[in-house]
């Protein structure tokens, strides 16, 4: 894994603490900072080690390594942020947020995240879905959405503690691997709500 230049996340204020290092619950030091062109090669390997299942919701062939190589050449952390978790010099989870592509709904953001087997269950995903999420909100967007099969308890855990609600079920309408068909829980935030919440607590 390459180390980047701090440079590159410079030019964004919102992103230049980072790289960050995040203590897992198992005492694991896991470096979360932003992706990079040379992080191709890892990102294709993180998605490779992944099991079928963790596959099938994901929205691009990532078997293809032309696939990660392209996302690599074409970085815009104002469209899609990817945030990575890397430990030992291997990606083993990946965060994102995507702007949306439509004019009537630029005011929406989605979030995305995907952790290794190894690694789940020892806060790195609410760690990168936290930090994601408080991003949104600097940038301004009004609302922040992510979809979870109904399956997926623990990210529907993570998405709710920051204060997300189920807004939608949508019937059957994952095909998954030994499951049949699931539904996909639609969630979302309004970061008024949230941004109340926060004072509350603060």
């Amino acid at each position: 894994m390459i180390q980047p230049s701090f440079e590159i996340f410079k030019r964004n204020p919102a992103l230049s603490d980072y790289p960050k290092t995040f203590i897992s619950k198992n005492g694991v030091p896991i470096i979360i900072r932003p992706m990079i062109k040379e992080d191709a090669k890892g990102l294709y390997e993180f998605f490779s080690g992944l099991d079928k299942e963790d596959k099938i919701f994901l929205r691009d062939d990532v078997s293809n390594p032309e696939v990660t190589k392209k996302w690599a050449e074409n970085l815009n952390y104002d469209i899609v942020l990817p945030l990575l978790g890397i430990h030992e010099n291997k990606i083993i989870a990946d965060g994102t947020l995507h702007s949306s592509n439509y004019f009537w709904t630029r005011h929406v953001a989605e979030i995305r995240i995907v952790v290794a087997k190894d690694f789940r269950n020892t806060g790195i995903g609410k760690k990168i879905v936290s930090e994601l999420f408080f991003y949104a909100l600097k940038r301004g967007f009004k609302k922040i959405t992510a979809q979870v099969p109904f399956y997926q308890l623990n990210t529907i855990r993570i998405f709710e503690a920051l204060g997300f609600e189920k807004e939608a079920i949508l019937k059957k309408h994952i095909l998954a691997q030994g499951k049949g068909y699931s539904d996909l829980i639609i969630m979302s935030v309004f970061a008024d709500s949230a941004m109340q919440s926060i004072r509350r607590i603060s």
